[in-house]
């Protein structure tokens, strides 16, 4: 007898009784309130090991999401009073002294920002400056955005659909040479373009319809001129929306092991963080292989930990032999950051595009304006 098919409904479910469990977690006398944990876990488990797997990379991105509610569980429930009180920036009041309603309206809020944008444990320095323009002009500016994150991504689609590596039983990635192997780019391309995309048509939404204000939008993504470090990768190019769930489980294991503050917690806390992200990324690739031992995700996101290490100690060195930061540093920083990731993606891709539902129902202009000439004898006539 099969599996049965993963009800989207589950999701929602379990959304709400995070909800519920917010509000009630600002009340007074709130010491059962872990008891919500028990079924948001349970049916995020169910959904992920117990349910058909999916056949298309939406369901990867919707298991993935499934896992992640579980860590935003555990920060907001189980956690909550192992870290400073979640507060909005310019809170005056605590939970505990709110009505009702002001609970709800602060958790709705809490929710809608897994960064914590406008509260306390806002990424200040991990993210770029908010948006100044006023409502009209950023609504137009980010519907351009949108349909530039759309082109972009239409076009990074081309090497992906025409190298044999991202096809069903194809060749590794690495087996070809490096310029070959510089096709990863494009897939971190298409994750950037629709992640982007999709938060430009959010934006636009809510600020359209009042319900934020254009400096509630800082772009998901950091600048790429920053990107000549790993680390800065990591922490300040790359999204940052895991970044509060991976750090508050992190510090609190250090905290629960009572390591002193130095090197080697910071490095513990480092080494963990990614630990966990990959522990996440491969049970969300559980939806295509029903097992977890065709990938090498959380190799992978170790190994992120790993360079940033030994970056950190090439850098260190560095500054003692009296190097400082300039223009050539940073052209050195874009070749290593450039080679680090084409060496090191194709052992995260290879087991995901090899498994033949990545890519597959992506939507493309291309393919249909090229169908579009040949029908009509253009490249022929051109010829």
């Amino acid at each position: 007898m099969g599996k049965p098919d993963r009800n989207p409904v589950f999701n929602g479910l379990c959304q709400l009784l995070l909800l519920l469990a917010l509000i009630h977690g600002g009340r007074p006398n709130a010491r059962y309130n872990w008891v919500f944990f028990i079924p948001i876990s349970t049916l995020c488990i169910y959904s992920v090991f117990f349910c058909a797997p999916g056949s298309t990379s939406g369901d990867y991105a919707a298991i993935t999401s499934l896992l992640n509610l579980i860590l935003t569980a555990s920060d907001y429930i189980l956690l909550r009073n192992r870290q400073p009180e979640l507060r909005k920036i310019g809170q005056k009041k605590a939970t505990s002294e709110m009505t009702v309603k002001e609970r709800l309206m602060w958790a709705l809020s809490l929710l809608a920002t897994p960064r914590g944008i406008g509260w306390a444990h806002e990424p200040t320095t991990q993210m770029d400056p908010r948006p100044t323009a006023s409502r009209k002009n950023f609504i137009a500016s980010q519907f351009l955005w949108t349909i530039f994150y759309f082109v972009l991504w239409d076009l990074a689609l081309v090497p992906i659909r025409e190298n044999p590596s991202f096809k069903l039983g194809g060749p590794s990635l690495a087996a070809f040479g490096w310029w070959r192997r510089t096709v990863v780019w494009s897939s971190i391309l298409t994750v950037y373009c629709t992640m982007s995309g999709m938060y430009a048509i959010a934006s636009i939404i809510s600020v359209a319809t009042g319900l934020y204000e254009p400096q509630d939008w800082p772009h998901i993504f950091g600048s790429p001129f920053n990107a000549y470090t790993l680390r800065k990768c990591w922490g300040r190019v790359w999204h940052q929306i895991l970044r509060k769930n991976l750090t508050t489980h992190a510090n609190c294991l250090a905290n629960a092991l009572h390591l002193p503050k130095g090197t080697f917690t910071t490095y513990f806390k480092l080494f963990t963080t990614f630990f966990i992200s990959g522990v996440l990324h491969a049970t969300g690739e559980h939806v295509f292989f029903q097992n977890f031992s065709e990938g090498a995700t959380v190799q992978f996101f170790l190994l992120q930990a790993v360079g940033i290490a030994f970056e950190d100690a090439v850098i260190a060195i560095a500054s003692r032999l009296g190097y400082k930061e300039s223009k050539a540093f940073k052209l050195i920083g874009f070749i290593w950051v450039f080679a680090w990731f084409t060496f090191c993606i194709p052992m995260w891709l290879d087991s995901q595009v090899h498994s033949g539902k990545m890519y597959q129902e992506d939507f493309s202009l291309i393919p249909i304006l090229k169908s579009f000439c040949e029908n009509r004898g253009i490249f022929k006539m051109a010829a």
